[in-house]
């Protein structure tokens, strides 16, 4: 079973309390009410076998790794108030990784005005990390990636694919940039909302398949390749459409808007670097459709390859090519 399927069937086995607002898939975070307010939980592990973040700069990593498991808030239009997590080290590790790792993590919760109030620590061969953090919801109504039966604008903040073409060829992990300001922003202004947490392509699968009546058109030409995939792209020969296929999460916010949004609101959107990508109409059928020009539309029938169901990391960027060059090269 791949994750999708795993989450559902395990999630079947149990009740679910009466006080969860949210049903599974259906928001980045658990929205659950606490007495008159609203708040919003998650969490995350994280290895290097399925991430793909490197720890030759502990510093970054640790920043990484606070970042990615505060996006779900963000996603979800929550502010973040406390953290706690469960930091794995191999027992021979050098005491001033120890100091940068948690140098960046105590970096990013500061910028999230963040507080750690505790977690645990084990030993591991390599490094593994949990993270857990909640937070209150100033509305009533958190962003879920369920879109209303109206016409609406696809946008996405930042760059993406940088991190896959980094994973491609061993690189050190680039910096995954915090997206509060972007976060409160839209959160005034969005209809629905997810991040890129296991790579573009995986996000915007997830949100056509929890919305069964809208038809969702990419422009392929407006999505905002980071310019080391193209560097990469150039250095290998892998066409620079695999790093939106493949699932090494970039964490930017992958949202829509009403359709009328006003023309003041969007340059607003485009000084904060978050760029149209789309959109999406009520249809009797759900479809996904990369439209490359006028007349090059390609449908997508299926999700992004998983890295748990191949045997070899080198099989699935094999598997990931092959979709890419599918989709954006037919």
């Amino acid at each position: 079973m791949n994750e999708y399927e795993t989450i559902k069937h395990m999630s079947e086995l149990f009740s679910q309390s009466p006080d969860q607002l949210n049903t599974v898939f259906s928001c980045d975070a658990e929205l659950i009410r606490i007495g008159e307010a609203i708040w919003g939980l998650t969490i995350d592990e994280f290895t290097p076998e399925e991430d793909l973040f490197t720890m030759d700069d502990p510093c970054q990593l640790g920043a990484n790794l606070a970042t990615a498991t505060l996006s779900d808030l963000l996603a979800s239009g929550i502010e973040p108030r406390f953290y706690m997590h469960t930091v794995s080290l191999p027992t021979d590790i050098d005491p001033a990784f120890v100091t940068e790792f948690s140098n960046g993590i105590h970096h990013i919760l500061e910028k999230a005005c963040c507080m750690l109030i505790g977690g645990d620590f084990s030993t591991a061969p390599t490094w593994r990390y949990c993270g857990f953090a909640m937070g209150p919801s100033e509305t009533t109504q958190p962003l879920s990636r369920i879109m209303p039966a109206s016409p609406q604008t696809l946008w996405v903040t930042g760059d993406l694919g940088d991190l896959n073409s980094s994973a491609f060829v061993g690189a050190t992990t680039p910096c995954i940039e915090l997206r509060t300001i972007e976060a409160r922003l839209i959160h005034q202004h969005a209809s629905a909302c997810i991040d890129t947490s296991s790579g573009f392509m995986d996000a915007i699968w997830l949100l056509h398949h929890l919305n069964p009546t809208m038809k969702i058109e990419i422009n392929t030409k407006a999505l905002p390749l980071a310019p080391s995939v193209r560097e990469t792209a150039q250095q290998t020969g892998v066409i620079p459409e695999a790093a939106l296929v493949g699932g090494a999460g970039e964490y930017e916010l992958l949202f829509t808007t009403p359709s009328e949004l006003d023309e003041a609101m969007e340059e607003i959107f485009s000084q904060k670097k978050i760029t149209r990508i789309g959109r999406a109409t009520p249809a009797e059928q759900a479809e996904l459709i990369l439209k490359h020009s006028p007349g090059q539309r390609v449908n997508v029938n299926e999700p992004p390859p998983c890295a748990r169901s191949m045997v070899t990391r080198e099989r699935y960027i094999e598997q990931v090519i092959q979709q890419a060059t599918k989709l954006f090269h037919p």
